[in-house]
């Protein structure tokens, strides 16, 4: 259908998610500060948009980690 070839469109692919998800865990186990993540350096900034893309996989059924499930989607 129409609907499911928008969703297919905005979804992450799973490097981008899994980058997400490693990125975001290493953030919060160095309480949000700055970190370095595949020789690249990240902040808060970097991380909206890593958490934008976890969002997007969760709501798109692309498969994040267990650890990043229990870590950001847990209840």
């Amino acid at each position: 259908t129409q609907i499911q070839a928008i969703v297919d469109a905005m979804k992450p692919n799973f490097d981008e998610v899994s980058d997400a998800a490693n990125i975001l865990l290493t953030a919060q186990a160095a309480n949000w500060g700055p970190i370095q993540y595949a020789g690249e350096l990240h902040d808060r900034a970097t991380y909206r948009y890593f958490w934008e893309i976890l969002q997007k996989a969760k709501l798109t059924n692309v498969a994040i980690s267990e650890e990043a499930n229990a870590a950001f989607f847990s209840n």
